[in-house]
């Protein structure tokens, strides 16, 4: 593998991972049927043995007002925003199995708002910064977080 290779990790979140995720029910059965959850352990397990960094790209964390005066929210934030996905003390948080391991040289990088892990992020800067010229994306979910991910990354 290249030594310039990163797996970016994107929203491997309680809310999307842990049984009691608000969002868990609507992803439960592709998690399931596609044994997501294990396929990243492994992932993750792979490239700190190989030690290749991983860059986490995680969706904002949502707090009372946090949407408070948008006046062009798309569906997926109004679900979000509904449902109260993505909270601080819970939702938002890494699935403990899967958190970052700084001696390894993971990074966690600033917040994401919608789809793709590069817009309004520091994630371009950050693989920059490590000389990183490809990437290994796995994550939530596949046909947007992680599709827009890939769209974006190849645009760079």
């Amino acid at each position: 593998m290249n030594p310039r290779t990163a797996v970016v990790l994107i929203d491997p979140l309680n809310d999307f991972l842990h049984p009691d995720g608000k969002l868990y029910p609507l992803v439960k059965a592709s998690l399931e049927s596609s044994n997501s959850l294990k396929h990243m352990k492994e992932l993750v397990a792979g490239a700190r043995e190989a030690h290749i960094p991983i860059f986490y790209g995680l969706h904002q964390i949502t707090k009372d007002g946090t949407y408070s005066g948008w006046n062009h929210m798309n569906k997926s934030q109004i679900r979000i925003k509904q449902n109260a996905a993505f909270s601080e003390e819970f939702g938002g948080q890494i699935l403990k199995e899967l958190e970052p391991q700084p001696s390894n040289g993971d990074v966690v990088v600033s917040r994401h708002w919608n789809s793709s892990s590069f817009a309004n992020t520091d994630l371009e800067y950050q693989l920059r910064q490590h000389d990183i010229t490809h990437i290994v994306l796995a994550g939530l979910t596949t046909n947007t977080c992680v599709e827009s991910t890939a769209r974006a990354a190849r645009e760079m």
